[in-house]
């Protein structure tokens, strides 16, 4: 099966992703004040952004994170077999996937928040940092 690529954008695609983010419940808006505009530790995440056939919930290109909020759809039968192709396939694409129920972003969001920050670190850790292009003043020669 061949790999999907990141960069086909699909201009009906886009548009459904604006529909998306505006009409927003209340779980999404929550997520979206604690990670929007670098809030989570300082990473740039997207809302409803486009990937291949899917749109995702809050996605970190940089990190490879996509998190998903789940309502009561996803709770059936049918909701649980398209999360599941969705996860494999974004899987495929190195993305790692982080699902939480919508009420527990009301619940307790702080516990959310957390649970989100520690797989931010988790992945940093994973991710080498860029090595620099020149030694630093006094190493090297």
């Amino acid at each position: 099966m061949p790999k999907p690529r990141l960069s086909k954008r699909d201009p009906e695609r886009t548009e459904f992703a604006r529909a998306q983010r505006l009409q927003a419940n209340e779980f999404s808006h929550d997520v979206w004040q604690m990670v929007r505009a670098g809030r989570m530790l300082g990473e740039k995440f997207r809302r409803e952004y486009p990937l291949g056939p899917y749109t995702l919930d809050f996605v970190c290109i940089e990190l490879k994170l996509n998190i998903e909020i789940d309502g009561e759809d996803h709770l059936t039968e049918e909701g649980k077999k398209h999360d599941s192709l969705r996860d494999a396939y974004l899987a495929r694409l190195g993305f790692f996937v982080i699902r939480i129920g919508g009420f527990r972003v009301t619940q307790n969001p702080q516990d959310v928040r957390n649970q989100m920050e520690a797989i931010v670190l988790r992945l940093r850790e994973k991710t080498p940092l860029p090595q620099p292009l020149s030694p630093k003043r006094g190493e090297g020669s």
